[in-house]
Order: structure tokens, then sequence, then C-alpha cells
């Protein structure tokens, strides 16, 4: 059954990409989309696929060196599969996503492979199979003309439950593993602690009445909500540059959204974050923790919407550009006070339509 729907699956990219191939003429240069010239054959489909999951692997192994720049490398590892995912196809995707999680097994150890798989390669397959799938066969409803495909707010959505998901297998695995979850915080803290003590030695210093082990397992409890979030982000960023890539070369099958307007969260998940928020508060340990997960994950979300809400009412104003680098520059050097901050924006866009007033009024003679 599961092999007939995931052919279902691929079916479908193909006939979205097949029915796509010649747009109307009258298409604009922003809706306009690109296809692929020539079709490749099944051994250079399978080439394309091992080169990914082969590029992919190695964007990830390279955490073994433990150096900033090993880590801002493996920030990429999602990047080559969403790459030919989006521009070659699902099934060349999930051939690389298994490439990967081989080539990991055999440079690492066994476990790590499928680990690398769970939490990097089926998150980047699932959300270039919800970019590229036409809205129709993921709704199961009659198609819209004018909106054949999901919208930017529904993909960030999606991205947003995979970080989630993420955080609370890390939750779970540790309430597994330990025995319970106070267990799991107090024995993975002891393993973490002789790792922090060097850096509290030689690099910082440690915040006025705590200890190493009291830091420690502040990095246990907060592990899975920072989960979600940088999964969030790092499926995000990864999906952006693929699509932009795959734009550029003339494959993607979907045209290019106007991304400071078009990213849009539906209303209701407003009220969930507050409410995630609350409870975060309120509920004891690990309940509170899977709150907090919750908080993350939609927190994430309304980040990127603030932040297309500042792109979209930014846009007409003098040296926009510099204002740009600016805020983006502040954001980072504020970053205790900057993400509330834009959360907040995006929360109070979804109230009261900022992006839609400041579009009236320049609409306005």
């Amino acid at each position: 059954m599961w092999i007939e729907q995931l052919c279902g699956i691929f079916r479908a990219a193909e006939l979205g990409r097949e029915a796509l191939a010649d747009p109307p003429l009258t298409a604009g240069k922003r809706d306009s989309v690109q296809t692929p010239s020539t079709h490749l054959s099944v051994p250079q489909r399978a080439g394309i696929a091992v080169g990914a999951g082969i590029a992919a692997a190695l964007l990830f192994v390279v955490t073994a060196k433990g150096t900033w720049l090993a880590l801002l490398l493996a920030y990429f590892a999602p990047l080559p599969i969403f790459i030919v995912s989006l521009g070659w196809g699902l099934d060349v995707g999930a051939l690389a996503g298994i490439v990967a999680g081989a080539s990991v097994s055999g440079a690492i150890e066994p476990l790590s492979g499928p680990l690398f798989v769970a939490a990097i390669a089926m998150p980047a397959w699932i959300l270039s199979a919800v970019v590229v799938l036409p809205r129709a066969f993921l709704t199961r409803r009659a198609p819209l003309p004018d909106k054949p495909w999901l919208s930017v707010g529904a993909i960030v959505v999606v991205a947003a439950a995979i970080g989630a998901a993420i955080g609370l297998a890390a939750i779970a695995s540790l309430i597994v593993v330990y025995g319970g979850y106070a267990q799991g915080v107090e024995g993975l803290a002891k393993e973490l602690t002789p790792e922090l003590q060097p850096v509290f030695d030689e690099v910082l210093a440690l915040p006025a009445g705590f200890t190493v082990e009291q830091i420690a397992a502040l990095v246990v409890r907060l592990s899975p909500s920072a989960s979600a979030f940088s999964t969030l982000t790092m499926l995000s960023a990864n999906l952006y540059v693929a699509a932009r890539s795959v734009q550029l070369s003339h494959r993607l099958t979907r045209p290019w959204p106007d991304l400071p307007t078009s990213l849009v969260l539906p209303p209701a998940l407003g009220a969930l974050l507050i409410a995630s928020l609350a409870l975060s508060f309120l509920l004891p340990a690990p309940t509170s923790q899977i709150a907090w997960i919750g908080v993350a994950a939609l927190g994430g979300a309304y980040l990127l919407q603030g932040l297309a809400v500042l792109h979209a009412i930014s846009r007409g104003l003098p040296l926009r550009p510099a204002l740009l680098a600016g805020l983006y520059l502040g954001a980072f050097i504020t970053l205790r006070w900057s993400p509330p901050i834009l959360v907040f924006v995006g929360l109070l866009d979804s109230l009261l339509s900022l992006r839609a007033r400041r579009a009236a009024t320049n609409r306005k003679p």
C-alpha cells in the first residue's frame, strides 16, 4: 500500500511538471514557469542522486571537526537534497536521501545514518514535495484554477510542524533512553558537564549564581525547543537557496511567489502560539517543555512573517536596501530582543493586516 502511495506522489509531481510545461503567453515574468528542455536518462538521474547524496553526507560529516566553519557547512546539509528534489524530481531526491544516509552510516557509525535521514534528509524531501506537488493532490480537493500550488504560508506551517516533531522526538528519546524525563535531564547533564567545563574555564565566565552542572541541565532542558526552532530556520533557509538556484537553472516547476506579500500564516496559529506560551509557564515538566516546543516552532514561523512584513511595508521607501541591511545587522547584534519583536510584528500583521493597509495607502493617488 505504501509503495502505491509513494508512486502516486512521484506521478503527481510529474503531472504537475507536465501540466506547467507550456505556460500561457500572457504570463508575466514573475509568474512564468521555467521547465527543463531535455529529459535525462535513468542512469543520468541516478548519477545526479548519488552525487547529491554524497554532497549532503559530506556537509554533515564535517561536524566532527567541531569548528564554527564545520557547523556552518553542516547547516546546509539539506541543500543538495532540496536542489535535486525541486529540480530533478522527488524520486531523485528520495534516492539522494538514501545515499546520504548510507554514506553517513559508513563515515561515522551505523546509527548516525538513520538519524540523518530522519532529521535532515526526510524533512527536506517532505518540504520539497509540499512545494512541487499540485495543491489538489496534497489537499485531495478539487483544483482551484487561481491557486494550483500550496501557499508560502502553508509551506512555512509544514516546516514548523516538522521542527515541532523533531523537538518532540528529542523529548521522547530522552525519556525512553533514561527511563524518565527527570532522570534524562540529570543523566545527560552529567555527560555534558565535562564538555562544558573547559569552555567556562578558558572562554566564558559563568553567570552569577550558576554552576557548570546547572548550565548543563539548562542546556538539556532547552535543547528540544531549540531543535524545533533551528530545524524550522534551517529548512526555510535551505529551501529558499535551493528554490532560487533551481529557478535560475530553469528547472523550477512553479511560479516564484512574491515572498513579502505571500507569506501569510493562518490567524488561528497566533492563538495557538499565545496558548502554548501560557501553558509553558503553567504546566510542570515535561509537559511544559512540550509547550515550549510549540512556542519555538510557531514563534519561528511568526518571526519569518514579521520579516516578510518589514520587507513589504518598506517598499517604496528611500534607501530601502540600506534600511533592510541595517535591520538585519541590528537584529543580529540584539539577538536577545530582536526575535520577540519580529514575532510580535508577525502577530500584529495577522490581527491588523499591516501589509494590506500599506498596499492600500500606496495605491491612493
